[in-house]
């Protein structure tokens, strides 16, 4: 079987420091025009969206969906469940409503613009994969009550599952216009919305919010998948202009990252991107930003994921991540060289960007800290000296890789 998809659109790949620039939350300057004063960025004050994560962050399906699905070899196609956890705080507590909807590609981030009853796609659906995918549309709701006074006050945790069965797999693929999936080597990206509301009415007059946020669940094929054979895919590989290699990505005990980058001569087989592993927090014996720990530090943690510590008004905490050996993966994409009109494989090595927010308090340098160029991944948090005895606050970090993988953790302070 040889394979030519149409490539109707070229990707374009940007260095290592724009893709990552381009993937994480980049800092407003706190500033002032006349006399109204707006929020800080990093400060969770009101209702706060700070991330979305899915557990796994990516699918990998299989080649045969090139194939219409009665032309198939019937071989058992997985369904992927996966775990949507929405970390939304309200420091002001009440009764907090969190609304999620999933949609395919191409539609505007909230999803709201979409409308499954107008899709052609959906109603060209026959059962049983139209009720699978009536069911993963369908908006999912959760009410939570918030305590007041509690840090950030986390609203959950909130879980929302999504089953991704083979017959939603092939609804969200490109299509031409009758209907046909368009062959396509490249991610299928549908979008998962996020609503959340504090509903509570405030005799003080306070504003109460709504905060929105999506995120992408990268849909991926594995043009090396082993289940279908070296023919199968060595044939299919070859018919994309790709040479497939034996063995996984090399490592970093077998090719050093200077060597690895770049252009690849085959594709290796590759797992699903996977949530930046993190096991904890290192204390700090500086608070000089500029001491802090550089690059990415693995060993024994002396703060695990969710920590309570008792601090002084006024004090200084200093903290580093620590992560799971392999945190940062290495990787392959497969792009479009415009020049020679053919497809290449390229190496990349992840990075990870961790992004800090706190109640109160002053935090150091800029609100993403990047771990390239042996950038700093910590950060030094000054304590509020106005707190009163018995109040808490609370640090929260949001690490990204560019790939959608996420990973929050929450650090808590009670003032003696």
């Amino acid at each position: 079987m040889r394979i030519h998809p149409p490539l109707q659109q070229f990707q374009h790949r940007l260095s290592k420091q724009q893709r990552l620039l381009a993937a994480v939350l980049v800092s407003a300057s706190a500033s002032a025009v006349g006399c109204t004063d707006f929020d800080l960025e990093e400060r969770i004050e009101d209702t706060r969206v700070l991330a979305v994560r899915n557990e796994p962050a990516e699918i990998m399906f299989s080649p045969l969906f090139l194939l219409p699905a009665d032309q198939r070899p019937p071989l058992p196609l997985p369904t992927v469940d996966v775990a949507t956890d929405i970390y939304a705080y309200d420091p002001r507590g009440g009764r907090v409503a969190m609304t999620t909807q999933l949609c395919p590609e191409g539609t505007d981030s909230s999803c709201r613009l979409y409308d499954k009853d107008q899709d052609e796609n959906y109603a060209r659906l026959t059962e049983p994969t139209k009720s699978e995918v009536t069911a993963l549309l369908a908006p999912q709701k959760a009410f939570v009550t918030v305590d007041e006074g509690a840090g950030a006050g986390r609203v959950g945790p909130a879980t929302f599952n999504y089953s991704i069965s083979p017959g939603v797999i092939d609804f969200f693929q490109p299509k031409n216009a009758a209907g046909e999936n368009v062959p396509s080597i490249f991610a299928v990206l549908p979008r998962l919305a996020v609503e959340v509301e504090n509903e509570t009415q405030r005799d003080d007059g306070a504003e109460v919010f709504k905060e929105r946020a999506f995120k992408r669940l990268p849909l991926s094929m594995d043009l090396a998948d082993s289940s279908l054979g070296p023919d199968f895919t060595n044939q299919l590989a070859q018919g994309l202009g790709v040479t497939l290699c034996d063995g996984p990505v090399p490592g970093e005990d077998e090719v050093a990252v200077e060597d690895f980058e770049g252009k690849a001569e085959c594709l290796h087989p590759r797992g699903a991107n996977v949530n930046p592993g993190l096991k904890g927090f290192r204390l700090e014996s500086t608070t000089v930003t500029d001491e802090l720990t550089q690059g990415v530090l693995e060993g024994e943690p002396d703060l695990g994921l969710t920590s309570l510590l008792r601090g002084a008004p006024g004090g200084t905490i200093a903290i580093t991540p620590v992560w799971e050996p392999g945190a940062v993966e290495r990787y392959q994409v497969i792009s479009f060289d415009i020049d020679s009109s053919e497809l290449v494989v390229l190496n990349r090595v992840e990075d990870l960007a961790c992004t800090w927010y706190s109640t109160r308090g002053n935090l150091s340098g800029t609100l993403s800290s990047l771990q390239f160029n042996d950038e700093r991944l910590g950060v030094v948090w000054q304590l509020p000296s106005d707190a009163v005895a018995g109040e808490q606050d609370t640090l929260v970090m949001v690490a990204l890789d560019q790939r959608g993988g996420t990973t929050v953790s929450e650090i808590n302070v009670v003032y003696r």
